[in-house]
């Protein structure tokens, strides 16, 4: 069995779109180190208001990471949306993807009934998790069509 946990966060970092990227690249690369460590996958979204995460790995594992997400300063206010056993991860490739919204993935939000700003009280786990996994798949058919063109 999997655990599965999906949470969301208020991102604190100040700054403007170039400050928010590094922070998601320094963010995602502290969280693959220690991911690929623990056994943990999953996706990170993430916007200049929030934060919305799904991890997945072995219980404890899983457990241990979001208490130490939890308290990280670069936000506050973490909420727990859902937790729960799985047979499958979602995201078996990935020690932590990422996406930053950007004006490339907005179509994707929509399709998701999310509009100009993203409120994760409003939405569920499912409708995360199945974001994820389309911003996910918008970023691998990306990376593979820059390989091609190369």
């Amino acid at each position: 069995m999997i655990h599965q946990l999906v949470y969301f966060s208020r991102n604190t970092v100040p700054g403007d779109d170039r400050v928010m990227l590094t922070n998601l690249r320094e963010i995602l690369s502290v969280a693959q180190r220690n991911n690929v460590r623990d056994g943990i996958t999953g996706f990170l979204i993430f916007d200049k208001t929030w934060f919305v995460q799904i991890l997945e790995g072995e219980r404890i594992k899983v457990t241990e990471t979001y208490t130490r997400i939890a308290r990280d300063t670069r936000h506050s206010g973490a909420s727990i949306m859902n937790a729960r056993d799985v047979t499958d991860r979602s995201f078996p490739d990935w020690s932590m993807g990422g996406a930053m919204r950007s004006v490339e993935v907005q179509e994707i939000y929509l399709q998701h009934g999310i509009g100009s700003s993203m409120d994760p009280s409003k939405l569920n786990s499912t409708k995360v998790l199945q974001l994820a996994l389309d911003l996910q798949a918008f970023d691998t058919a990306k990376r593979h069509g820059q390989r091609r063109a190369g």
